[in-house]
């Protein structure tokens, strides 16, 4: 019997079963990239939503603060003085009595978008002062404002006239519910002369 010893350069036998296999091996692993990198980006995507959402609902409690200033521009808050006048959101009415129309009800919260009676984000109010005392009960974002006296003329070409008018500075600080985003505007309103 002869046997034949085989030339191993010229034996492929198996060998396309291992390219096969080294093949699918790189293109399971370019698939698992892929599919990580598309997680993430998924990830990035949804925090950023978040995140302009919060920062919608920071700019919205700015303007609802403008809008109104009668829940908050109170006699107590005029009479508290510059550096004790201060308004929390979530202090000002009681939950449980909450209608969620302010133009129906004297109990509605503001900061409340959603309308289910919780506030969507933390709104802060104070008066914009010169000796930056702070605020008890304020966070300290809200108690940092820039230093300005409180009472003040008229802009110049605001039509109103500086023997019969002043401003008064205050600053609004709306802060979303986990505390990413915060928003903070100094905003004056003119009142008539005592």
């Amino acid at each position: 019997m002869i046997k034949r010893i085989l030339d191993p350069v010229k034996n492929e036998g198996g060998m396309v079963l291992v390219v096969a296999v080294l093949i699918l091996t790189v293109v399971t692993i370019i698939g698992i990239a892929a599919l990580t990198t598309s997680d993430t980006e998924l990830q990035i995507s949804t925090n950023e939503k978040f995140l302009t959402m919060e920062f919608y609902d920071a700019e919205a409690g700015q303007i609802e603060a403008m809008e109104w200033r009668s829940a908050w521009m109170t006699d107590e808050f005029l009479t508290a003085g510059e550096t004790n006048a201060n308004f929390i959101s979530d202090n000002a009415t009681d939950v449980g009595n909450c209608d969620p129309d302010p133009l129906n009800s004297d109990t509605w919260i503001m900061g409340d978008f959603d309308k289910d009676c919780n506030p969507d984000l933390k709104i802060e109010i104070r008066c914009v002062e010169d000796t930056g005392t702070a605020v008890s009960g304020l966070t300290a974002a809200a108690n940092d404002l820039p230093l300005q006296r409180h009472i003040g003329p008229p802009p110049v070409g605001s039509g109103y006239s500086l023997k019969h008018f002043e401003i008064r500075r205050y600053g609004v600080t709306t802060t979303s519910q986990d505390g990413n985003t915060r928003v903070q505007t100094g905003v004056y309103m003119v009142f008539n002369k005592f």
